[in-house]
């Protein structure tokens, strides 16, 4: 009788154990953690890239608006101090930049378009080991340029 009994206990913990889920949340968020996280660096990548390219923007565009002003004053070296002064004001390292303004129009009668551009590379912090791996370089490459009418 004993033994029954004994059988019978046992076989009732065998299947309290079987239905217990007592972990089965912690498995799940090990298993989903590095998605999230990947997610979550994804993110902060971008929004760091985004600040950058509409930095450069913003300095591309208050060096064209310099460049159309017709003074003599105004020279190409002047724009471009312009130009890297509103980049350093974010902390972008001014050297590794590449300005371009369109020298064909310069001083140009009203009414003539002037363009100018700057061309950033960013080197991706988080991803930048994996892009390397896919790709053999680990920058991207940020262009902004702008065309306004001389006045």
């Amino acid at each position: 009788m004993n033994i029954i009994r004994l059988k019978l206990r046992s076989a009732r913990l065998a299947a309290r154990y079987r239905r217990a889920e007592d972990g089965q949340a912690l498995v799940e968020f090990a298993l989903i953690m590095p998605f999230l996280l990947l997610l979550l660096v994804g993110i902060v990548e971008f929004g760091r890239g985004w600040n950058l390219h509409q930095v450069v923007t913003d300095a591309a565009r208050e060096g064209a608006r310099k460049a159309v002003i017709f003074n003599s004053a105004i020279t190409v070296d002047s724009v471009t101090t312009t130009m890297k002064a509103a980049l350093a004001r974010a902390g972008v390292d001014t050297t590794r930049t590449d300005i371009v303004i369109d020298p064909g129009v310069w001083n140009a009668p009203s009414g003539q378009p002037t363009t100018v551009s700057i061309t950033l590379p960013y080197r991706l912090v988080f991803f930048g080991a994996l892009k390397q791996w896919t790709t053999g370089q680990s920058t991207v490459t940020l262009r902004s340029s702008f065309t306004m009418r001389n006045e």
